[in-house]
């Protein structure tokens, strides 16, 4: 969530900071307008607004938003993530198998691996 975020979608919408700061109360009772200025300034006080702040004035002020958002957190189209940790020999065997298989990359492989997956147990 970037200080610059927040700032914008206030400023894009129009939105009071009042309104704002009325929306975040809900969640954290002791935030004020003090608070919204060093969240929209976050470089020079080393403050960033919470997820859940952020998400809940999407929701608010901006619904149809909210996903271009969530999107935007990491700039990666699929937002979803599957993950596990293996041992180094482990890895460095998966990779070289993986890139003897003709594999750009792990992603590649691991989209792969799950649409194949996802097909077998559908066609069970």
């Amino acid at each position: 969530m970037s200080k610059i975020e927040l700032r914008e979608l206030r400023l894009a919408l129009q939105i009071p900071a009042k309104d704002i700061v009325a929306v975040i109360q809900e969640l954290y009772p002791k935030y004020d307008k003090t608070m919204l200025s060093k969240c929209e300034h976050g470089e020079a006080y080393g403050v960033a607004i919470q997820p859940r702040a952020l998400d809940a004035l999407y929701e608010k002020f901006a619904p149809g938003l909210k996903e271009k958002q969530k999107r935007r957190r990491d700039g990666h189209r699929r937002t979803c993530r599957i993950s596990c940790r293996l041992d180094d020999d482990d890895y460095a065997s998966l990779k070289q198998c993986i890139a003897e298989e003709g594999f750009e990359d792990m992603q590649s492989w691991l989209t792969a691996m799950v649409r194949d997956y996802i097909k077998e147990c559908e066609d069970k």
